[in-house]
């Protein structure tokens, strides 16, 4: 069949075939002496594959290349086709949350244009990046063997000074074990982390230990009480340990003025063990995985940038030194 009928039978225009036919994508089977493009039934297996190979979003160089090698490499392209589609939806949820977000504090009158949704965004960002970092780590959870991620636990828990009126907020409470530890001596706790495995392995620690008085979500540092109202459980104490290190100093200070709001006059004081730098970490290069700083993920604030993130609330602050990157924040109310 001539050009014009092939390209009405496969509802693709005149214009697209000649080009496919230039480039060596899809040639016709054959010429009349006129020189008239003639079309077989194989042209059409051809265009499908070309059509469906394009709505894969390859391009007609990557097309040309499989069709060329007669589908040779059509897994290896499929399963790289996956990978970058997966890539954009992650780009696409990070963007439809940070929009969803912004809408929120639309709504709260709280928004305060293009520099706030800048901020979102990039927060957003880091929060997916720490998700699945978590997600992962649920699945073989090896943070607990971190040496000073445990003396940081350990003197949290001494400086909290925990009692049957407290309700402890854990911000970050990745697998509960910490504040699972705290309800024992404690009125109620509250764990919020990013990872829904975390959440869920926190569950199976209550079950197990049969505790009563523990509740665990799903929220962010930004966001802690997103599924939970926070503010109506009269938060005493909130603790942090080992997890605001993957904010910027910039979002650590909006995570603390998060903190503040939510516990209201209740609040007495809040307690943050961390990487936190008493001194240049340029100095302890090759002390970074034996503390748990990742510089390629990780973002620790000095320790004077940490105090500063408290400047304008009513709290005194007080540092304790366990390392040269590592340390215990205690802020209480005046």
């Amino acid at each position: 069949m001539k050009i014009s009928e092939f390209a009405k039978r496969t509802g693709v225009t005149v214009k697209t075939l000649l080009h496919y036919d230039k480039i060596g994508l899809l040639k016709p089977s054959s010429r009349t002496e006129a020189g008239y493009r003639i079309y077989s039934d194989n042209d059409f297996i051809i265009l499908q594959q070309i059509t469906t190979l394009k709505y894969m979003g390859l391009s007609l160089d990557e097309i040309k290349g499989i069709v060329d090698k007669n589908n040779k490499s059509l897994k290896h392209v499929i399963n790289s086709q996956i990978d970058i589609l997966e890539e954009k939806k992650k780009h696409i949820d990070i963007v439809i949350s940070s929009l969803n977000k912004a809408q929120r504090q639309i709504q709260n009158n709280a928004f305060e244009g293009i520099e706030e949704l800048i901020d979102i965004i990039k927060i957003t960002n880091m929060e997916v990046k720490a998700r699945d970092r978590f997600e992962d780590a649920s699945k073989e959870y090896k943070t607990d063997s971190y040496y000073w991620r445990a003396k940081t636990q350990e003197l949290i828990n001494k400086l909290l000074t925990p009692n049957t009126r407290d309700v402890i907020l854990d911000l970050g409470c990745g697998n509960g074990k910490q504040i699972i530890e705290l309800s024992k001596d404690v009125n109620l706790a509250i764990g919020i982390d990013i990872s829904e495995g975390m959440i869920k392995k926190a569950f199976e620690r209550i079950a197990i230990e049969k505790v009563n008085n523990a509740e665990f979500y799903i929220g962010t540092f930004e966001e802690p009480e997103l599924n939970i109202n926070l503010k109506e459980k009269r938060i005493t104490k909130i603790i942090s340990n080992y997890a605001l290190h993957h904010l910027t100093t910039k979002f650590k200070e909006k995570a603390i003025e998060k903190m503040i709001s939510l516990g209201g006059e209740s609040l007495e004081s809040i307690i943050i063990g961390d990487l936190m730098f008493f001194e240049k970490p340029s100095s302890y290069i090759e002390e970074f995985s034996m503390v748990g700083y990742g510089p390629e993920v990780d973002s620790p604030s000095t320790v004077e940038e940490l105090k500063n993130c408290f400047k304008n609330y009513d709290f005194t602050v007080e540092l304790h030194k366990l390392h040269p990157l590592v340390g215990v924040l205690v802020a209480n109310r005046k």
